[in-house]
Protein backbone atom coordinates (compact mmCIF):
# COMPACT_ATOMS: atom_id res chain seq x y z
CA UNK A 1 0.00 0.00 0.00
CA UNK A 2 1.32 3.34 -0.60
CA UNK A 3 1.12 6.49 0.88
CA UNK A 4 1.64 10.22 0.61
CA UNK A 5 2.60 12.85 3.12
CA UNK A 6 2.69 16.49 2.75
CA UNK A 7 5.64 17.45 5.16
CA UNK A 8 5.66 21.61 4.40
CA UNK A 9 3.58 23.91 2.77
CA UNK A 10 4.54 27.49 2.37
CA UNK A 11 2.55 30.42 1.35
CA UNK A 12 4.96 32.82 -0.61
CA UNK A 13 3.67 36.50 -0.53
CA UNK A 14 5.63 40.02 -1.86
CA UNK A 15 4.71 43.13 -0.83
CA UNK A 16 5.18 46.85 -1.11
CA UNK A 17 6.18 49.42 1.96
CA UNK A 18 5.99 53.03 1.04
CA UNK A 19 7.05 56.35 3.51
CA UNK A 20 7.75 59.69 3.77
CA UNK A 21 11.46 58.29 3.84
CA UNK A 22 11.86 54.54 2.43
CA UNK A 23 10.41 52.55 0.01
CA UNK A 24 11.06 48.36 0.35
CA UNK A 25 9.98 45.73 -2.31
CA UNK A 26 10.19 42.69 -1.24
CA UNK A 27 8.51 39.25 -0.52
CA UNK A 28 8.15 36.64 2.78
CA UNK A 29 7.44 33.02 3.28
CA UNK A 30 4.83 31.32 5.75
CA UNK A 31 4.22 28.30 6.79
CA UNK A 32 0.87 27.70 5.41
CA UNK A 33 -0.36 25.54 8.78
CA UNK A 34 0.67 27.46 11.17
CA UNK A 35 1.27 30.78 10.01
CA UNK A 36 4.51 31.55 11.32
CA UNK A 37 6.87 33.17 9.33
CA UNK A 38 9.52 31.44 7.92
CA UNK A 39 11.64 34.17 6.19
CA UNK A 40 11.41 37.88 4.76
CA UNK A 41 13.12 40.11 2.17
CA UNK A 42 13.42 43.82 1.23
CA UNK A 43 15.03 45.63 -1.10
CA UNK A 44 14.96 49.38 -0.05
CA UNK A 45 14.91 52.66 -1.75
CA UNK A 46 15.19 56.40 -0.82
CA UNK A 47 12.16 58.24 -2.89
CA UNK A 48 13.11 60.61 -5.01
CA UNK A 49 11.40 63.78 -6.28
CA UNK A 50 11.32 62.87 -9.77
CA UNK A 51 8.44 60.52 -10.53
CA UNK A 52 9.39 56.94 -11.28
CA UNK A 53 13.27 57.41 -9.64
CA UNK A 54 14.41 56.15 -6.59
CA UNK A 55 18.11 55.85 -4.69
CA UNK A 56 18.85 52.38 -3.86
CA UNK A 57 19.87 52.12 -0.09
CA UNK A 58 20.35 48.48 -0.28
CA UNK A 59 19.03 44.76 0.59
CA UNK A 60 18.12 43.03 4.02
CA UNK A 61 17.01 39.43 5.05
CA UNK A 62 15.41 38.21 8.07
CA UNK A 63 15.43 33.97 8.50
CA UNK A 64 13.04 32.45 11.55
CA UNK A 65 15.85 30.53 13.60
CA UNK A 66 14.75 29.21 17.21
CA UNK A 67 11.55 31.64 17.76
CA UNK A 68 12.82 34.56 16.78
CA UNK A 69 13.84 36.59 13.36
CA UNK A 70 17.63 37.15 12.33
CA UNK A 71 18.10 39.59 10.15
CA UNK A 72 21.26 40.47 8.01
CA UNK A 73 21.75 44.13 6.60
CA UNK A 74 23.94 44.81 3.53
CA UNK A 75 26.31 47.53 3.63
CA UNK A 76 24.51 50.62 4.24
CA UNK A 77 25.62 53.86 6.39
CA UNK A 78 24.42 53.94 10.11
CA UNK A 79 21.46 56.63 9.21
CA UNK A 80 20.44 54.40 6.12
CA UNK A 81 20.29 51.28 8.34
CA UNK A 82 17.79 53.39 11.22
CA UNK A 83 15.80 54.26 8.24
CA UNK A 84 15.26 50.28 7.13
CA UNK A 85 15.15 49.06 10.95
CA UNK A 86 12.13 51.43 11.09
CA UNK A 87 10.83 50.04 8.24
CA UNK A 88 10.92 46.63 9.07
CA UNK A 89 9.01 47.58 12.60
CA UNK A 90 6.46 48.83 10.42
CA UNK A 91 6.42 45.70 8.05
CA UNK A 92 6.62 43.03 11.05
CA UNK A 93 3.70 44.46 12.34
CA UNK A 94 1.75 44.33 9.23
CA UNK A 95 2.21 40.47 8.54
CA UNK A 96 3.21 38.78 11.78
CA UNK A 97 1.08 36.95 13.61
CA UNK A 98 -0.56 38.71 16.95
CA UNK A 99 1.17 35.63 18.90
CA UNK A 100 4.20 35.39 17.13
CA UNK A 101 7.07 36.27 19.75
CA UNK A 102 10.04 38.55 17.50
Amino acid sequence: MSKFTITSSKKDRTYIYESEDINVNGSYQLDEETGQLLNITGACYRPNPQPGSSDYIGNFNGVSRNGEIKYSLTEMSRKDSMLVWDAIDEIESNILPQNQEL
